[in-house]
């Protein structure tokens, strides 16, 4: 059949790029180009819900379509991200810090001890942050003592042997243990125990989900943190991994979290409660016939002939 040109119909008309056209046409995902049609049709505005019925797909069809799309640059969300509190410390002065290491003995001894951990002596800016997280955070000297010696070893863990954590990094981690409430060793102490076992359970989580020799991003350790705050195993993430790629061919984030939340609102955390409240259910077996298979005229003249040759024979 030779080459052909169509007349498009009126009178509505909705246009994409090039460069969008031939991302679709590559990606070969028909799912991904109908959620873009349907979302350049609403003039950008799109709802799960809506998007699913209008392309006739279910709404985890519609996620994956939709993760397509962000992968390949053709959308994104038009939201402004929530602000977060500034963490900033107050503008102190050199006359500040002299004032206190001249009067202060607690904060000089602190000085010392966090030089002698460093291996270096702190500049004025870094004295000025420092002082920020002992008098505005109000962390007290061995509390931050603490914090600076457990900032040194995860950048050791992290880097490798020698490498020492930046004071904007301890002053980052200051703000955390603030908003944890951890004003005393005891307090510190129960809040490493908790990110210890958090990253321990993390790390579970991320070998079930086969990923290995990289580290988390944010987002992803965030997925995670969640399924562990709803009380899920590694070992029930990696059933909803396992379904995850057999639906989608790949590790779908937003798709398994909507698996991970099903079985939540069901009270399933475990693979045997999975297996039990949520399990696949095995192919129907046809059933045998009863009265075993049908008898033809051929056979019965087959049989004829043998007992026959047999009566013969004897």
């Amino acid at each position: 059949m030779g080459d052909e040109k169509f007349i498009l119909p009126g009178p509505e008309t909705v246009s994409m790029s090039g460069d969008a056209a031939k991302k679709l046409m590559a990606c070969g995902s028909g799912d991904a180009a109908l959620l873009y049609l349907c979302i350049l049709s609403g003039g950008g505005m799109f709802s799960r819900e809506t998007a699913a019925a209008r392309i006739r797909r279910t709404p985890e069809q519609v996620d994956a379509a939709m993760d397509v799309l962000a992968r390949l640059g053709l959308v994104r969300r038009d939201e402004a991200p929530a602000p977060e509190p500034a963490d900033e410390l107050p503008a102190y002065t050199a006359e500040d810090i002299r004032r206190e290491l001249d009067s202060g003995a607690a904060f000089r001894q602190l000085v010392a001890e966090v030089q002698s951990s460093l291996g270096k002596k702190l500049s004025s800016e870094e004295l000025v942050k420092l002082f920020g997280i002992y008098d505005h955070l109000g962390l007290p000297a061995e509390v931050v003592l603490c914090l600076v010696n457990h900032c040194i070893m995860t950048c050791t863990a992290r880097y490798g042997a020698g490498r020492r954590p930046t004071m904007r990094y301890i002053e980052k981690a200051a703000y955390e243990w603030e908003r944890e409430g951890v004003f005393s060793l005891d307090a510190a102490e129960a809040y490493l125990k908790r990110r210890e076992a958090l990253d321990a359970a993390t790390a579970s989580f991320a070998d079930a989900l086969q990923i290995r020799g990289r580290a988390l991003t944010v987002s992803e350790r965030r997925y995670i943190a969640d399924w562990i705050a709803m009380g899920f195993t590694a070992e029930a993430a990696g059933e909803a991994y396992d379904r995850t790629v057999l639906k989608t061919g790949r590790l779908t984030w937003r798709y398994m979290d909507s698996i991970m939340k099903s079985w939540h609102a069901k009270g399933l955390h475990t693979p045997a409660e999975i297996r039990r409240g949520d399990g696949r259910r095995a192919p129907a077996r046809k059933p045998e016939a009863k009265n075993g298979p049908a008898v033809t005229a051929e056979d019965i003249e087959r049989s004829r002939r043998a007992l026959e040759k047999i009566k013969e024979e004897g």
